[in-house]
């Protein structure tokens, strides 16, 4: 005598539960994997980076600063946005815990992962803080503009 405490469905609700949780966690997963902190170096040769948490994306370069963009990742492709509304769709073509590629119709960037103790959205707890950062991003720019 079998007894259903769930119904007599609940092995196929279990399994369509377990599928979607996997399908939403994988998408998840690449979100999270390219969240930390990269450089890189554009195509005339100056040093970059990116420091991406779960909402953005923020660009520092010496010419402009730190500048932030929205973000979503899609399937393989990574969506940046701004407040204006432009925006660039990227190919996320190879991610690993050492380095990521991206690609679009214009370019093809590889970034490497960057370890850099405080992060950038750490260090804008004060001014101390993100002057610190700022300076030892200075240092890191310097030493890859000599190479």
């Amino acid at each position: 005598m079998e007894i259903y405490f769930f119904g007599k469905e609940f092995r196929i609700r279990l399994a369509i539960m377990a599928l979607v949780f996997l399908l939403l966690s994988c998408n998840g997963s690449e979100k999270e994997q390219i969240q930390g902190d990269w450089y890189s170096f554009d195509k005339d040769s100056v040093y970059f980076e990116l420091y991406i948490n779960d909402t953005m994306i923020v660009l520092n370069q010496p010419q402009i600063g730190p500048v932030g963009y929205d973000y979503e990742v899609k399937d393989d492709r990574l969506i940046v946005s701004n407040s204006v509304g432009m925006e660039r769709i990227w190919k996320l073509e190879e991610i690993t815990s050492a380095s990521m590629t991206l690609s679009d119709s214009l370019e093809r960037l590889q970034y490497f992962r960057l370890n850099v103790g405080k992060s950038f959205f750490n260090s804008l707890v004060d001014s101390a803080s993100f002057r610190e950062f700022s300076e030892n991003f200075n240092t890191r720019f310097a030493v890859q503009s000599k190479k």
